[in-house]
């Protein structure tokens, strides 16, 4: 059972999505691309799919072997925002996965 918020879920499913369409745009199919990240496809496809679980390693591996860790870089570059600035959190739902 894990918890997690709707935005947070959300954010995964968007990221899924990206990565697939970067993936698409490079004329790569999920093989090719598990190859190169030398991980297993239904990693891959849990990935794509947005679901929650897929380790932090394997999604900056796929980001790098897609040429997208420079964005990743620039992310955590970035000074941390005060806890005043922040928006509020929203509230946690259970899911079960």
């Amino acid at each position: 059972m894990e918890f997690s918020t709707v935005a947070v879920l959300e954010s995964a499913v968007r990221l899924g999505q990206r990565i697939k369409l970067l993936r698409k745009a490079r004329a790569l199919t999920l093989t090719q691309l598990e190859q190169m990240c030398r991980i297993h496809r239904t990693t891959l496809g849990r990935l794509e799919r947005g679901e929650l679980g897929v380790s932090t390693g394997v999604l900056l591996t796929v980001l790098e072997m897609l040429g997208e860790l420079p964005d990743v870089e620039l992310l955590i570059s970035q000074p941390q925002t005060p806890a005043h600035q922040r928006r509020p959190s929203a509230p946690l739902l259970e899911q079960d996965f």
